[in-house]
């Protein structure tokens, strides 16, 4: 029986909780990952991510990932500073790019490094291989872009009227009739920006399956008789300011598909 003037227990029912994200829940160690360490001065750590390894846990990978190879050498250290902190994942890289990925291990490293990423004081470099050549061997693209779902994925497209402000540099440091490569620095940070940017000018990224024109902008799967290329493109250095003041640089071995090729080319390769 309830009281006279009680709510009856059908309006007392417990609101079900949401889940939460993976990217929120303590990411398990896994040692069988294993990543080569960069750099390590007990406040930031940057590690040479692999081609083909998801940043962090996320739908379809939960142990799989670089946050989780790092746990199994700095889990302590990447435990104190909790999700708020992103585990300390500093930035990420697509799964189809390999390089350098900088981690805090403090609160004092991670908050210095995450101020100069939102003052776009760091400083990152790409290498990438594409096709045809840019209009000029210097140059920057600053087309205005917005995220739009498109089919199963989520792509960054040129809007001149609301987009976000996007600002790539790129240098050509060697090129032949049909391919260069090129030095790219993104000042911005916005969703696949390198590879937006360099297909607006004309040089889609040799194994690009998304920025250019031959294939359809909704789907990361290759057209059916056409095999899956790696993307040639590697986050290759980043300088940042460490915590006790001094200017870092860390640059990541170059990948086996970009040295490949390069090769192939006869083109200089970067020291």
């Amino acid at each position: 029986m309830f009281a006279k003037g009680s709510m009856s227990s059908n309006h007392h029912k417990p609101k079900h909780s949401q889940p939460a994200r993976p990217e929120r829940l303590l990411p398990k160690a896994n040692a069988k990952i294993r990543v080569n360490i960069l750099y390590d001065d007990g406040h930031v750590l940057a590690l040479d991510k692999p081609v083909g390894l998801a940043s962090q846990p996320g739908r379809g990978h939960i142990d799989d990932t670089l946050v989780n190879a790092a746990f199994a050498t700095h889990g302590e250290a990447l435990c104190k500073l909790g999700a708020d902190r992103d585990w300390g994942l500093l930035h990420r890289l697509d799964m189809d790019v390999g390089g350098v990925v900088l981690m805090g291990l403090t609160d004092i490293g991670y908050d210095n490094v995450r101020a100069q990423f939102e003052d776009r004081t760091i400083a990152k470099k790409y290498l990438a291989i594409a096709h045809n050549a840019p209009p000029a061997d210097t140059g920057r693209c600053t087309r205005a872009l917005t995220e739009v779902i498109r089919g199963d994925m989520k792509v960054s497209v040129n809007m001149p009227r609301g987009g976000e402000e996007a600002h790539t540099r790129w240098k050509v440091l060697d090129k032949s009739k049909t391919h260069c490569l090129l030095e790219v620095e993104p000042l911005t940070g916005r969703l696949h920006q390198i590879r937006a940017h360099l297909a607006m000018v004309g040089c889609p990224i040799v194994g690009e399956r998304v920025y250019r024109s031959d294939l359809p902008p909704n789907t990361s799967r290759a057209p059916a008789g056409r095999a899956m290329e790696p993307l040639l493109l590697q986050a290759w250095e980043i300088e940042f300011r460490c915590v006790a003041g001094t200017m870092q640089r860390v640059r990541s071995k170059l990948g086996i598909d970009v040295l490949q090729f390069a090769t192939q080319q006869r083109w200089r390769i970067p020291a």
